[in-house]
């Protein structure tokens, strides 16, 4: 109420916002909302603590009911709504009912947008962001196929590029596993096979389960430690800790490929589907279509061999280079 009450007392110095609802998500918001608070007056909303030196032009609003956070949406007085947040009128991330803001979604993450997006995702945006030639291309037939009036426009993917410049701080481990959520990965037992296999060559590893797996208990973090498998328990991974990447359908591979110019391996699990009619569409999702080229893929049953592949690899040149050639010819 504090919040909201301070918000509406200074509501009118504020023509841009940045809607950001966790510390995760504002780590691919901040490059965009810097930008913006060198020249104007900036709010920031989020539904958590955001720790972020508090420059002159950004103000920080955290709201935490839901109550609060749905007054604020519909009764909000921008002009313009920056969101890595989608589903924009779905949840209580809703547009204003007193004004005629334009709302602007920023990418989070380079994957297909019609496959693991639920179906109405964008349909309330103003405008939409794409980071790579798959996601324009997506975004042209869903704005087709539902006759919508929004502005579609190609940007670089600035997380990226602050990938990049972080270095190791630490004694590399050679593996990190990063499994997405609801593609069966544990409860076809990957998990105790690639550890099985791991220890079996003595690998080096670490798992990184997705938050979403432990909220929907695909797992428990007792099974790691009755197992004994060190987690990544970083707000964000940092793939100069590791030399390589198991992963499954997580856009994680994909990051990975455009960071390191080099090639994950994967697992071909069930994939991860949030919309269920992405097969009508005509433009193949990048994760289907560039997962053969940006890793090296396995069936589930030849964890072994994906092993054995790990302890054989060595640094190849001209491997870095067909990615970089990849990376430059799909992205911005």
């Amino acid at each position: 109420m504090i919040s909201f009450y301070y918000y509406k007392k200074t509501e009118r110095k504020f023509n841009i916002g940045f809607f950001c609802e966790s510390e995760f998500i504002f780590n691919y918001i901040q490059p965009y909302l810097e930008k913006k608070i060198l020249k104007t007056n900036v709010v920031l909303i989020s539904f958590e603590n955001i720790l972020y030196k508090n420059e002159n032009n950004l103000n920080i609003f955290i709201f935490r009911t839901n109550f609060f956070r749905e007054l604020f949406f519909l009764t909000l007085k921008l002009n313009f709504l920056y969101s890595s947040t989608p589903d924009l009128d779905n949840t209580i991330f809703k547009k204003s009912k007193f004004f005629r803001c334009k709302y602007i979604y920023l990418q989070h993450s380079p994957v297909s947008l019609s496959l693991i997006y639920n179906e109405n995702a964008f349909d309330s945006f103003d405008a939409v962001q794409t980071i790579n030639r798959f996601q324009y291309n997506e975004m042209k037939e869903i704005k087709k196929l539902k006759n919508l009036n929004l502005k579609i426009f190609k940007s670089k993917y600035l997380f990226i590029e602050k990938q990049k410049l972080i270095k190791s701080n630490h004694e590399k481990t050679q593996v990190l596993i990063a499994p997405s959520w609801n593609t069966e990965f544990y409860s076809i037992n990957c998990h105790l096979n690639l550890r099985k296999f791991l220890l079996e060559n003595s690998i080096s590893f670490k798992f990184r389960p997705h938050p979403m797996s432990f909220k929907k208990k695909e797992i428990d973090k007792d099974v790691f430690d009755k197992l004994k498998i060190r987690l990544d328990n970083s707000k964000f991974v940092n793939f100069f800790d590791y030399d390589y990447l198991i992963s499954d359908w997580s856009g994680i591979f994909i990051e990975y490929s455009l960071i390191t110019n080099r090639k994950a391996f994967l697992l071909n699990t069930p994939k991860k589907i949030s919309n269920k009619k992405f097969e009508n569409f005509k433009n193949e999702p990048l994760e289907i279509s560039l997962r053969h080229k940006l890793a090296n893929t396995f069936e589930v049953d030849k964890i072994e061999e994906l092993v054995k592949k790990i302890n054989e690899n060595k640094e190849d040149v001209s491997e870095k280079n067909e990615i970089k050639k990849i990376i430059q010819e799909n992205f911005y």
